[in-house]
């Protein structure tokens, strides 16, 4: 009985360790997109409004944490259409405000949870105004300013470069776009292709 349990947990961490497939586990971007120098970058595009989205941030989070120095981890709101806008300012003002590891998982519960429209820039003044050791006024004059529109023409930019049709899309070294799948999958994929770029760096 032991023995098919050992021949058991083999066979179960082969599936597991798997080598991936492009065209089915991720596909190759026709033109690749800068990243950092002698950096992994990996591009996660999502959105406020997206339960998937929602659904694989705290997988993406842990991972996150475990990642060393040679990989770059970045989050990018989509910008699709002028409904977008919203979103794309947000996320934009939490990074120029140091803000984003406190309040990017609060926004996505405000937004998917309790159906708050944070893309709303009233709405949005009001939920920041309750978020504990956040400047409020700071936050919404950064919101406000005239810097914002080139966020939203950089999301825009990143957006059709990558040619993000649906998220999340999760990107690693500019070039290999996740498929989508169940978030523990997404964060095994990424970190067989993290593997493998860092491979063909040497």
């Amino acid at each position: 009985m032991k023995k098919w349990l050992v021949l058991g947990a083999m066979v179960l961490s082969g599936f597991t360790q798997a080598a991936i497939v492009a065209g089915k586990d991720y596909n190759v971007l026709p033109k690749a997109q800068p990243t950092a120098p002698g950096k992994i970058g990996v591009v996660e595009f999502f959105s406020y409004s997206c339960i998937h989205c929602y659904n694989l941030e705290p997988a993406m989070a842990s991972w996150k944490k475990s990642q060393p120095a040679d990989v770059a981890v970045s989050r990018e709101q989509v910008m699709w259409g002028k409904n977008m806008e919203g979103f794309v300012k947000l996320q934009a003002t939490m990074k120029a405000t140091g803000t984003e590891e406190k309040l990017h998982r609060p926004a996505f519960e405000a937004v998917m949870k309790q159906r708050i429209n944070l893309g709303d820039e009233a709405v949005l003044a009001g939920w920041v105004a309750k978020q504990p050791g956040v400047d409020a006024k700071r936050f919404m004059e950064t919101f406000k300013s005239f810097g914002m529109q080139a966020a939203v023409n950089r999301a825009a930019k990143l957006t059709r470069d990558y040619q993000v049709e649906g998220t999340p899309l999760v990107v690693v070294a500019g070039k290999y776009a996740v498929a989508p799948a169940e978030p523990q999958r997404i964060v095994q994929v990424v970190d067989e292709l993290v593997a493998k770029v860092r491979a063909e760096k040497k």
